[in-house]
């Protein structure tokens, strides 16, 4: 067991994630401006370009410029043109995913926290969010059990940089070796926080197989033998 004074966790994929798709968003989204487009393509550039593009950390102009190019080159990618739609469905791509009804909280997020907080464990987040993430936090009742927020948007540094995380560290006053931290990525995650002796675990609720040598949980159910 670890003797932890503060656990940190990742947004999407970790606590969250989307109900439906981003692709059938993405999709619905187009077709009322006349836009017809194949969801599953859409789902599966959008994943695709996610992963190399370095999150904006530059302010919220930045951060919608960065958005917009990438909904445009998930939907060149996906062999679909908005044209002179492009801007109002990028406005209303964006709009939706600040709604709380896009986003699922997995079953075991408020359980643990709840075990956590009694516990006296301090809880906090470190994700490539823009500055949206309060708003959604907010809205699904869940932004009070953090006591620090470190996100891209706000701190002006994205994973798998390790200054996001000595953000986190700083603003909560513990020690990496005092510090739990769950995420699903192993390159944007796992070895980040590892490099930085945090105590990483790689959460794996996709049944994903990952070297012998990883700390993986199934669940977040698993951090209260931990904790």
């Amino acid at each position: 067991m670890i003797a932890s004074k503060a656990a940190l966790f990742d947004f999407v994929g970790t606590l969250v994630f989307v109900k439906t798709s981003v692709g059938s968003i993405y999709s619905d989204i187009a077709s009322a401006y006349g836009i017809f487009s194949s969801a599953e393509l859409l789902e599966m550039n959008f994943h695709k370009l996610i992963k190399e593009k370095i999150p904006p950390a530059g302010g919220e102009i930045e951060e919608k410029r960065w958005w917009k190019s990438l909904v445009a080159e998930t939907f060149e990618m996906s062999n679909c043109n908005p044209g002179d739609k492009l801007n109002s469905i990028f406005e209303s791509v964006f709009v939706e995913f600040s709604k709380a009804n896009v986003w699922g909280i997995y079953p075991d997020v408020v359980p643990v926290f709840n075990e956590l907080k009694r516990r006296n464990i301090k809880l906090g987040l470190v994700s490539n969010f823009d500055s949206r993430l309060e708003m959604i936090l907010s809205e699904l009742g869940i932004i009070n059990y953090f006591n620090c927020l470190s996100y891209s948007g706000k701190v002006g540094f994205s994973k798998p940089d390790p200054r996001i995380f000595q953000h986190a560290l700083m603003n909560l006053n513990c020690l990496p070796e005092e510090t739990l931290y769950i995420g699903d990525s192993l390159d944007n995650d796992y070895v980040p926080a590892n490099d930085l002796n945090i105590n990483a675990y790689l959460i794996n609720r996709d049944n994903m197989t990952f070297p012998a040598d990883i700390n993986v949980i199934k669940t977040l159910n698993e951090l209260t033998q931990l904790a």
